[in-house]
């Protein structure tokens, strides 16, 4: 006898779902093809860096998401430059870090303009002491006595030095000069003979080549060193 309404059911689709899990994965490959577009393009901006003359190859971040909207745009609002022991020149850097806003890249992507740009360099004590004993030349007894800075104000270091039979501190005052270079002047020497400071007693020092323009607007002291505002404008960059 045959039976009518009893046979296992048909499975049945469910289309709402299988549209959502489409979803899914379409968004998870955008959002992939998107970071790996950003690592390409950092990678490309810190190559691009360092062709102009950067000591070293930095490390650039691009902010913001989704990223291949800002490409769309030619247009990028924040990107974060950082790089650490630049080595070139008489001062070493121990760090850089700069902030980029408002970046617009040409059609070509061949380069642009940087709205404005600002950021800190910071120099060590002890990178200090090195440049100013390499620029004054041989100092025989002040190299043997050790120059050890530490900070004597917003503006002043000072080194407590004892050579033979002379011992007493010395203050230098620190001040930025035309473009990237920095002045550091003795202003005061206690217990200490002219004849021993003298080598060292007025030094201009130069920083190393900064990258995409940026400039010193101002050098301070702090407990660790050296520290120095970098500001820009309308740089333009590339071709």
């Amino acid at each position: 006898m045959t039976t009518y309404g009893y046979g296992q059911p048909s499975r049945r689709r469910h289309p709402v779902r299988v549209i959502i899990i489409v979803l899914i994965v379409l968004i998870a490959l955008l959002v992939a093809a998107d970071f790996a577009a950003r690592a390409f393009a950092e990678n490309k901006a810190a190559s691009e860096i360092q062709q102009q003359g950067f000591p070293k190859k930095p490390s650039v971040d691009i902010e913001g998401f989704p990223f291949l909207t800002q490409v769309a745009a030619h247009q990028f609002h924040d990107i974060q430059i950082s790089s650490t022991n630049d080595t070139e020149g008489p001062l070493d850097i121990s760090s850089i870090d700069a902030s980029l806003k408002n970046v617009h890249i040409n059609g070509a992507f061949s380069g642009g303009t940087i709205g404005t740009l600002h950021g800190t360099a910071s120099i060590t004590f002890t990178a200090l002491a090195n440049a100013m004993t390499s620029q004054a030349g041989s100092l025989g007894q002040l190299a043997n006595a050790g120059l050890k800075f530490s900070a004597a104000g917003p503006n002043e270091v000072k080194a407590s030095l004892n050579v033979v039979v002379f011992s007493g501190t010395a203050v230098w005052r620190v001040t930025r000069t035309s473009g990237n270079a920095i002045n550091i002047q003795l202003v005061s020497a206690g217990g200490l003979p002219a004849s021993l400071l003298s080598p060292i007693s007025d030094i201009t020092l130069n920083l190393p080549k900064l990258p995409l323009g940026l400039k010193i607007q101002s050098i301070s002291v702090n407990s660790s060193g050296l520290v120095g505002v970098l500001t820009g404008q309308n740089v333009s960059f590339g071709s």
